[in-house]
């Protein structure tokens, strides 16, 4: 994986730049870090392809942190005069969509954490 990559990726999502874009660095590098926690197998063996995808799995994280983050922030609705304006959550679940179709598409060399198969005894 490549944090340039990553970063290059979660700028076209974010649509950041200049020093807004850097104050996310350390967001791109844990969700790096992150995605490596969650290998099967060693980065090395994999082909350059896979480590690009792999980039921008860890890229999609950032973005669905970043939006979670932001979205503690923004106002959820506000009036004024006869003006309104309601924020809605779209962002966030797309960008939490799109985390889990690179997931997916990784699949074979990501663990699987959100399923867990087990007997329960009687």
């Amino acid at each position: 994986m490549s944090f340039y990559d990553c970063l290059r990726r979660f700028k076209l999502l974010s649509e950041l730049d200049g020093e807004d874009l850097s104050r996310y660095g350390e967001l791109c590098k844990e969700a790096i870090e992150d995605i490596r926690a969650k290998l099967k197998v060693t980065e090395n063996t994999l082909s350059e392809d896979r480590r690009l995808r792999l980039s921008y799995a860890a890229a999609a994280l950032a973005f669905y942190k970043y939006c979670l983050y932001t979205s503690v922030c923004e106002a959820e609705s506000f009036q004024a005069g006869e003006v309104k304006f309601t924020a809605n959550d779209k962002k966030l679940e797309a960008a939490k969509r799109l985390f889990e179709a690179e997931c997916a598409a990784l699949s074979d060399v990501l663990k699987d954490s959100s399923f867990y198969f087990g007997r329960v005894k009687a």
